[in-house]
């Protein structure tokens, strides 16, 4: 808990309902290193305690939270909390219906981001479905939207560009808490079955994740801090391109840039669009790792003035813009036939042969964004299409909600 923060939120983790939900079952836990009470205490101790755990199943970067990202994780026993451990990002992307058929409950908790591409919701779409299929419970404990639950950005996805970053018609920034996202697959989506939900006590929708006393646990590896978080609801669109997002360096996703990029030039050019609750400051980086290991990157570092105002998702369209404008020559729109687009996405179904098949397409949900970027498309058509497209998202989850207030479109 940060110093001098009172801590407003109770989360479902620690609900004295949970002996009552757990004891005496056989239990399939879907967690990683964020399923923990404040005082640190994780979900499979927790869950030892009432009933059986026969199996933990893992999203992306494992139960450690330690693998990289896009790296294959193994189902192994793990010698800590001595559960065996089926990873759901190694040889199969969703829990096999015959595990969950075993199980008498089955308990999700992993401290979510509210961003589609972010790939814990798409494990938690797999979880509804399998568990539907199985006709096994899912009890959700619910953790809150660190970004708020109010605001939503970007396209809602079409589903031409399914993929494992994006399965559900749902906007890129979607302001759900896992348990009402939960929902929206089982009762908007179609996908069925028992889904329950163990509120986080004392969340409001409005609130920032800073606001409400909890400890920052880093969801994955490269979103060490909230700030961090906030900017990748939109540097994400970074891994679609040639230029670097700055893995491999102490600030990943606060800057970005590429040895071709001029950095005076490019923070420059980037402050005369005057961008609301955003400044940019020329800097240079050398990358430890992924695109351009080892080479001196000139840039921009993000910083966040004002994050009410600051729109993060149209904040990098303009931004990739303003590079395609400049630098046209070297930058480039990364398609399935690079190598990075291997890395990154994973093909759990059957890819268009396409040599146009942009990253950036299944990262947005959408060929809008990419059309902007490209200059086929204003800012203004696109942003007012996505605004209605986030109408009929907003009137759909409106029932779902399940801490008031409202979503804005």
């Amino acid at each position: 808990m940060q110093k001098g923060v009172e801590l407003k939120v109770r989360l479902g983790i620690e609900s004295p309902e949970l002996r009552g939900l757990l004891s005496g079952r056989k239990l399939g836990l879907v967690t990683n290193h964020t399923g923990v009470t404040v005082g640190m205490k994780h979900l499979v101790e927790v869950s030892q305690q009432y009933g059986s755990v026969e199996v933990v199943f893992t999203p992306e970067h494992g139960l450690w939270g330690s693998a990289a990202a896009g790296e294959l994780v193994s189902s192994e026993v793990d010698e800590e909390y001595e559960v065996r451990v089926y990873s759901l990002y190694g040889e199969t992307l969703e829990p096999p219906v015959e595990e969950v058929q075993k199980l008498d409950l089955v308990v999700y908790d992993i401290q979510d981001l509210g961003l589609r591409w972010y790939t814990y919701a798409s494990t938690l779409y797999f979880t509804v479905k399998a568990c539907a299929k199985a006709g096994t419970p899912l009890l959700i404990l619910d953790r809150p939207a660190p970004l708020t639950g109010v605001v939503t950005e970007g396209p809602v996805l079409s589903p031409a560009y399914k993929s494992f970053t994006g399965l559900a018609e749902i906007p890129a920034r979607y302001a759900l808490t896992p348990g009402e996202l939960a929902l929206y697959y089982s009762k908007v989506e179609g996908l069925g079955g028992e889904v329950y939900v163990v509120r986080a006590e004392g969340w409001k929708r409005e609130l920032w994740f800073d606001e409400t006393g909890l400890p920052w646990i880093p969801p994955s590896p490269n979103i060490p801090n909230l700030e961090t978080a906030l900017v990748y609801a939109g540097a994400c669109l970074l891994e679609g391109t040639n230029l670097s997002e700055g893995r491999g360096t102490a600030s990943p996703f606060l800057q970005f840039g590429a040895p071709w990029v001029k950095a005076r030039e490019l923070a420059e050019a980037l402050r005369k669009l005057q961008l609301p609750g955003v400044l940019f400051r020329p800097v240079k980086f050398t990358p430890s790792a992924s695109k351009y290991k080892g080479l001196e990157c000139k840039g921009v570092y993000v910083h966040v003035t004002d994050r009410s105002t600051f729109k993060p998702f149209s904040t990098f369209i303009q931004v990739l813009r303003a590079v395609k404008n400049l630098y046209g020559d070297f930058f480039v729109l990364l398609t399935r036939e690079h190598e990075k687009q291997v890395e990154y996405l994973k093909d759990y179904t059957k890819w268009s042969s396409s040599k146009t098949s942009y990253v950036l397409d299944y990262i947005t949900g959408s060929s809008s964004a990419r059309e902007c970027i490209e200059g086929s498309k204003s800012v203004e058509e696109v942003e007012e299409r996505w605004r209605r497209e986030r109408e009929g998202y907003v009137e759909r989850a409106r029932s779902l909600l399940l801490y008031g207030g409202a979503l804005k479109p």
